[in-house]
């Protein structure tokens, strides 16, 4: 819904630089042939078993930076993860696996088009 009304807004030609976080405004999309992965960080890592909740992209879908790509949670806690590039999303774990700090969730692939 946010994305919707930022373009909504510039449509209208608009100002939304100040409504924008960093990642939206300093982010980049990646070329044609260049990924970047998105690493379950270790940090969170608690013992605690973290499980893919949702993926708010399809695979191969278009992404932002900025986007906010997926969520995981465990028992108590809920962290959804951004990415800071643009491209094109792959995803490696499925709804419902089980994820440890430093794993590999998703990549974000280049492609010749993936700009806006």
């Amino acid at each position: 819904m946010r994305n919707w009304f930022l373009k909504q807004l510039d449509k209208l030609g608009l100002d939304t630089s100040n409504l924008k976080t960093d990642v939206e405004l300093n982010g980049h999309f990646l070329e044609f042939g260049e990924s970047e992965n998105i690493i379950f960080p270790k940090e969170l890592d608690n013992g605690n078993d973290w499980i893919i909740k949702e993926w708010f992209f399809k695979k191969g879908q278009k992404i932002r930076p900025g986007d906010v790509i997926g969520a995981v949670e465990d028992k108590t806690q809920r962290f959804e993860f951004e990415s800071f590039v643009g491209g094109k999303l792959n995803y490696f774990k499925k709804i419902g696996q089980k994820v440890e700090g430093g794993q590999i969730l998703a990549e974000i692939i280049g492609s010749k088009n993936a700009k806006r």
